[in-house]
């Protein structure tokens, strides 16, 4: 049991401070294009996270991801978005959620018996909780500074805000697609080779039965 809590705490660690080097090394986990443009990459650890340890892990690297985010937007703004994300229910909120459904949505790699069925399930489901996270985030935004938002973007009539709106939303689209994209690739990636050299992390009874005498 003690080896379990020592193995738990060390890979909890290690995947928070990876979170944190993304978020806090400019262009690595959230990558600015421009004022009104950026792309994040810090939901791959989450799902990779998600994927290995199950839906308790993908709520904590959830909430990790959002409390970082934060603490980033309020000391390193970077876009005209970034003070927006100082409310915990555009940072925090959203993540949180979406590293839960995540961690339940991959439980279902337990009752799959090959390695390359793992792989696929993994990649389908970065891709489909990719593009949840962005719409949980941008809903979020929405409904909270929905006023902020057409300040920032300078919409003044209603000819321009169609535009701008329409603009906009193939701008969010296009992002939403390439991060899923690359969630799909990197996070099956990394997982997999892990599950093939411990497979223990799926098998619940057997990583119970390694932690006795």
């Amino acid at each position: 049991m003690r080896n379990k809590i020592i193995r738990t705490i060390v890979f909890d660690a290690m995947f928070i401070a990876i979170i944190a080097i993304m978020a806090f090394v400019p262009n690595i986990g959230l990558i600015t294009v421009s004022p009104l443009i950026s792309f994040t990459l810090l939901h791959i650890p989450v799902l990779i996270g998600a994927a290995l340890f199950g839906w308790k892990r993908g709520l904590i690297y959830g909430i990790a991801f959002g409390l970082l985010t934060l603490i980033q937007a309020a000391t390193q703004p970077r876009g005209a978005f970034d003070p927006l994300f100082i409310n915990p229910l555009i940072s925090v909120l959203p993540r949180a959620l979406f590293g839960l459904v995540a961690g339940f949505s991959l439980e279902l790699l337990r009752k799959m018996p090959r390695l390359y069925q793992k792989g696929l399930f993994i990649a389908a489901t970065s891709l489909v909780m990719t593009l949840f996270h962005t719409f949980l985030v941008i809903t979020s935004i929405w409904l909270v500074y929905k006023a902020d938002v057409l300040r920032i973007l300078q919409i003044q009539d209603a000819q321009s805000f169609h535009w701008i709106n329409f603009i906009g939303l193939l701008a969010i689209v296009f992002g939403a697609l390439i991060e899923a994209g690359i969630a799909a690739v990197i996070t099956p990636a990394i997982a997999v080779p892990i599950y093939h050299k411990y497979p223990f992390l799926l098998n619940k009874k057997e990583q119970n039965n390694e932690t006795r005498p």
